[in-house]
C-alpha cells in the first residue's frame, strides 16, 4: 500500500492556514483531506466549547493534550492507510512538533510555515470575531520557534493563489521532509 502524503501548515490562529488547506485542496490533481486541529476541537458539544464558569474551563484545558495528541496519531494513521493530508495546525509547545517528528518517520511531510506579522493578526482576529482577543498575540511567540520549515509563507504579503503556489511547487521539486529530518537529528542529539 502506497503511504500517503502530509502538507502541514502551521501558523497562529487567523494567519490564513485554513483558507490556504482549501486553495490546496482544489488546486492539487490528487485529493488531499483537510484535517484541523479546530476540527477536532468541533466535534465536543458546544457546553465544553464555550466554558461558563472557572470549572468547566479547566475541564476544556485538561482536554487539550488529549485531542492535540489525537490529531498527530490520526494523521499518522490516515497517512499510512495510503490518504494524503493537509494538517491545519498551530504548535504552541516544543513537545507537540516533536510527537509529530515521531509518528510521522518515514511519511512524506512538508512542512510548511505560515506566517504573518503579529499587528495584522491582531486586527484579522477582530474582524473575524470568532477567536478570543489575544489568541494570535499568546500563540504568536510560540509556533515557529523551532525555526526550520521546508517552505515558508507570509499572508501579509502574499495572496492565497501565491502562497498555494509556493507549496505546490516545493512538492514539486520533491522538498518535502527535509525540515521534519532535520528536526529529527536534532531532536536525537
Amino acid at each position: 500500500m502506497t503511504k500517503g502524503h502530509i502538507i502541514f501548515l502551521n501558523g497562529t490562529s487567523s494567519s490564513g492556514k485554513s483558507t490556504i488547506a482549501k486553495a490546496l485542496q482544489e488546486r492539487l490533481s490528487e485529493p488531499y483531506m483537510h484535517f484541523a486541529v479546530d476540527g477536532l476541537f468541533h466535534l465536543y458539544p458546544e457546553r465544553i466549547l464555550k466554558p461558563t464558569s472557572q470549572e468547566e474551563l479547566m475541564v476544556l484545558k485538561q482536554l487539550i493534550p488529549s485531542i492535540v495528541s489525537g490529531l498527530h496519531r490520526s494523521a499518522a494513521a490516515l497517512a499510512e492507510a495510503g490518504n494524503n493530508l493537509i494538517v491545519d495546525h498551530v504548535l504552541e509547545k516544543e513537545a507537540w512538533l516533536k510527537e509529530c517528528v515521531e509518528l510521522w518517520a518515514g511519511l512524506d511531510t512538508l512542512f510548511v510555515g505560515v506566517k504573518c506579522p503579529l499587528h495584522i493578526l491582531e486586527q484579522r482576529e477582530a474582524e473575524r470575531g470568532d477567536r478570543a482577543p489575544g489568541l494570535a498575540k499568546l500563540q504568536y511567540e510560540r509556533v515557529h520557534v523551532h525555526g526550520v520549515y521546508d517552505v515558508e509563507v507570509d499572508t501579509s504579503i502574499l495572496d492565497v493563489d501565491e502562497c498555494v503556489t509556493q507549496i505546490v511547487e516545493s512538492l514539486e521539486k520533491g522538498l518535502s521532509s527535509g525540515a521534519f529530518s532535520q528536526l529529527r537529528l536534532k531532536s536525537d542529539e
